[in-house]
């Protein structure tokens, strides 16, 4: 039988080198050219082109020059002995390739003057303000060079906000995000509610202090008329005085609405009905009946919203929770779930707070939170003022020490919790620190077997 075959041409240049053409493959343009590039370009084999970076790298216009470690053209306005020019001294600027400034934002921004602070987002340089009529969010520091609130060495973004990370004051995303707060409105007719978020910690808050079980934000006795948001405090509530609630439900003291699960449960429609689960969530209304004539069923502590059929956190009218994230090769987060208080419905990230390093977002750790309506375990952001292990705590997120988040045994309604170290109750005393007093592992009441907190054997 024939074969059809093609001759390879072997050319010998020396001794040294060697070029071979064979049927098939592509020929070496920088060979057939003879292109000899300067230093620091090398040749494209593909065209023959002297490229920076060489084979697939850029070829650099006129007055650019090749940065060889970054595979990069840089411009030659912006490079002085070789060295690209250091607009580190003025922040928020880099190097206008067209003139060689420090500008702020880079190449077409402006040059700001000596009185001015730049905002690279914007490209803009605005007045520079005094400290003296600044007041600064929660871990942010005036910094005098600008007159400008910032995180550690920057302001932080719209959307973050500043927390400390391992001690050091860190942009994070907003803990607020997902967030409703509920409250008393006694008094202003519904227009506003008391309680307002606290970005950094993701509490709702009366004027900076989280109200415990059995309270409500609300104005002095006699107000009726309304006050000021400044005069608003956690006081004991009288909203569910002479409510009487049906079908299961029972009057939340926050707002005095009738919820189903109880105080931070779910307010049902008129079409609706309360199922106690558990979880507890309301169930019927067109919107939220399955085609065989069945209840929709929500996971995640959500509830059925009855206009639009989607499950909610908080019901009608409130959040749909993320759903898990999955990466190739294993991992990604899992799906958020639903934490309803009497002060707050949110969307979280769930995670087991006996591991130390539970796979929380930046800024984050993991607590057990036992007065939600479903009780379950989520991240959270670090407290503005932790409190260390033995002392009272009026919110699930209160406690915190040496890194780790602590559990708030106890709290529950009209009482206060005590803050007490998390643990395995499978690892037993040896789960706990034994110094200043012998401590053993106790199961977390009414949590998922194994969590536990320390407590004094003494």
């Amino acid at each position: 039988m024939l074969k059809n075959f093609m001759l390879c041409v072997v050319t010998a240049m020396g001794t040294a080198l060697v070029t071979v053409a064979c049927s098939g493959g592509q020929m070496d343009q920088c060979v057939a050219k003879n292109v000899r590039c300067a230093e620091p370009l090398a040749c494209d084999p593909g065209d023959g082109v002297c490229k920076c970076g060489g084979r697939g790298g850029v070829a650099c216009p006129t007055d650019f020059v090749c940065d060889p470690v970054k595979n990069t053209c840089l411009s030659t306005k912006c490079v002085v002995d070789r060295r690209p020019v250091d607009c580190s001294a003025q922040a928020g600027t880099s190097c206008d390739v067209s003139d060689g400034a420090c500008k702020c934002g880079g190449t077409g921004g402006m040059v700001c003057g000596a009185n001015e602070v730049c905002d690279p987002a914007r490209k803009s340089c605005t007045p520079q303000q005094s400290c003296t009529s600044q007041t600064c969010p929660l871990n942010q520091v005036c910094s005098p060079a600008t007159g400008r609130c910032s995180c550690g060495d920057a302001p932080c973004g719209a959307g973050r906000t500043c927390t400390l990370v391992n001690g050091n004051p860190t942009c994070t995303a907003d803990q607020c995000s997902g967030v409703a707060c509920t409250g008393s409105n006694v008094g202003d007719g519904g227009a506003r509610e008391g309680n307002v978020c606290a970005a950094a910690s993701g509490m709702c808050e009366c004027n900076g202090v989280v109200c415990s079980q059995g309270q409500a934000c609300a104005c002095p006795a006699g107000a009726d008329a309304g006050c000021a948001q400044g005069l608003r405090a956690c006081r004991p509530s009288s909203l569910c005085a002479g409510v009487n609630c049906g079908g299961g439900m029972v009057c939340d003291f926050a707002d005095g609405l009738c919820k189903c699960g109880g105080p931070g449960g779910v307010a049902c429609a008129a079409n609706q009905i309360c199922n106690l689960g558990p979880p507890a969530q309301c169930q019927g209304g067109q919107q939220c009946t399955l085609p065989d004539g069945g209840a929709r069923l929500c996971p995640g502590g959500t509830s059925c919203d009855p206009e639009d059929g989607r499950c909610r956190c908080g019901g009608r009218g409130g959040q749909i929770c993320a759903a898990a994230v999955s990466v190739d090769g294993g991992g990604g987060t899992p799906a958020e779930v639903c934490v309803l208080s009497p002060i707050q419905t949110a969307c979280r990230q769930p995670c087991d707070p006996r591991q130390a390093s539970a796979d929380c977002p930046m800024g984050q750790f993991c607590y057990y939170d036992s007065s939600a309506a479903t009780p379950v375990a989520y991240c959270a952001a670090q407290p503005g003022t932790p409190r260390p292990a033995g002392e009272g705590c009026t919110s699930p997120t209160a406690c915190f020490a040496s890194g780790r988040s602590l559990h708030c045994n106890g709290l529950v309604t009209g009482a206060t919790g005590i803050c007490r170290a998390y643990c395995d109750v499978a690892s037993g005393s040896s789960g706990c620190i034994q110094v200043p007093t012998a401590q053993n592992c106790v199961q977390i009441i009414g949590a998922p077997a194994g969590y536990g907190y320390c407590q004094s054997t003494q």
